[in-house]
């Protein structure tokens, strides 16, 4: 729930900026390491699916603030909001699955 709230409260935010220049390949990232943190943070949980979950929820969160930058769909949506999308989610399953239990399978 934690990771929802904030992928929302991100994706509100991020909307309000232009995805343009470095923005993109900065705030992916970020955004990313922030949902995966909250999400390990506070939910103490990692694993594939908490991985798979959190990286679904920073691409849309990524996703919707692409879409709010596009006036809410009147404009195309920028094509650096799916770089950025790709590495917030890449980001977001890193930061919370458990690395160190799958190299022990």
């Amino acid at each position: 729930m934690c990771g929802a709230g904030a992928a929302v409260l991100g994706a509100l935010i991020l909307g309000e900026y232009e995805f343009t220049g470095s923005l993109p390949f900065v705030a992916g990232p970020l955004f990313g390491l922030a949902i995966g943190e909250i999400v390990a943070g506070v939910g103490q949980l990692r694993s594939l699916p908490i991985a798979a979950v959190c990286g679904a929820l920073a691409f849309g969160g990524i996703a919707w603030a692409g879409w709010i930058d596009s006036s809410e769909g009147v404009e195309p949506v920028k094509a650096l909001v799916w770089v950025a999308a790709s590495l917030a989610a890449l980001t977001a399953a890193w930061r919370s699955v458990d690395l160190a239990r799958l190299r022990r399978s």
